[in-house]
């Protein structure tokens, strides 16, 4: 099933236009002033739930209909609040929130909204926030906002008309419900029976993998494999700069990601991608050790994206080719 057509794993190009750079530049500094702006006035949980649900929607901006803006917006909040509420209750309740969430959306978001994948990626952060103390309006109230910016940074970009998804089979649907749920469900209980600590890098991983249609995973495994080898690669080089040149290329690197995300080139997102995360996480684990995590958590959900697909298409293949 394709989720996410504009991302293309195979552009190797790293040509940018003026324009898509401008915007990127434009969308970090509001968000970083809105969201610093939140974390001082507010608290940080409020700020941490502006930020999750500003990636969430990242590619809102390019939407090409005020419909499916909103929709987005609706759902965003709809899974923060799920996550929210469940996340008190402990695991059990989670892992049945996730399967959930991982079902519905691969019914709720079609056409423009098909890149709405990381909806399990947010249900997880969201539990997790409950659980560290927050309050149910700092988390809605971060998420309002976070998703404020993305619909002020639409109305003021062009817009882009996307291919309709809604012809779809139910076949694919169903097939993509199940592998999400099963690959979530697995990921995070594998991850607290093995007191993994990034389930929510494992997760996202997999939820992009997941993202494009079965012949292409195997090349956005790959991609998303070597993009994050050298990303750590970098990472590590620069957190050997003495201070604050490291939180200076963070910020430059977390600018292209968005301008490549925006540009659909997929192996230089993650390239910058990688290096943005780590060195811009807060951790008593070293570089190295992070970086090694990160792998970790790429190369588990490659694994478990490309299995569950394989089975999927074993068990759909018709008897006589078997």
């Amino acid at each position: 099933m394709e989720h996410n057509p504009r991302l293309n794993d195979k552009q190797l190009s790293a040509a940018i236009s003026p324009k898509q750079l401008l915007i990127a530049v434009a969308l970090v500094a509001v968000a970083a002033a809105i969201l610093g702006l939140s974390q001082l006035l507010i608290g940080p949980n409020t700020a941490t739930s502006g930020y999750l649900t500003l990636l969430f929607l990242l590619s809102v901006v390019r939407a090409g209909s005020w419909r499916t803006r909103l929709f987005s917006v609706m759902w965003s909040l709809t899974v923060a609040a799920l996550g929210f509420a469940v996340g008190g209750f402990g695991l059990w309740a989670t892992l049945a929130a996730l399967v959930l969430v991982s079902i519905v959306q691969a019914f709720v978001t079609i056409g423009e909204a098909s890149f709405l994948t990381r909806s399990p990626v947010n249900l997880l952060a969201f539990a997790s926030l409950s659980q560290s103390g927050a309050e149910l309006w700092q988390a809605m109230l971060g998420s309002a906002i976070g998703a404020a910016v993305i619909v002020a940074f639409a109305a003021l970009t062009k817009s882009r008309k996307q291919p309709d998804a809604a012809d779809v089979p139910l076949s694919d649907r169903i097939s993509y419900a199940a592998v999400t749920a099963i690959g979530s469900f697995l990921i995070v209980y594998l991850a607290e029976l093995l007191d993994f600590p990034y389930r929510e890098w494992t997760l996202l991983s997999f939820s992009v993998i997941l993202a494009v249609s079965a012949d292409q995973q195997s090349q956005r495994g790959w991609s998303r494999i070597l993009g994050s080898v050298a990303g750590v690669a970098l990472a590590l080089m620069v957190s050997l700069l003495p201070a604050p040149i490291p939180l200076v290329l963070a910020a430059i690197f977390i600018v292209l990601c968005v301008a490549y995300i925006n540009a659909g080139n997929y192996a230089l997102f993650v390239l910058f991608l990688t290096p943005a995360i780590l060195l811009t996480t807060a951790s008593e684990h070293s570089a190295f050790a992070l970086g090694l995590y990160r792998l970790e958590s790429v190369v588990f959900a490659t694994v478990i994206a490309l299995v569950g697909s394989l089975a999927v298409a074993c068990l759909r293949r018709p008897a006589v080719d078997r």
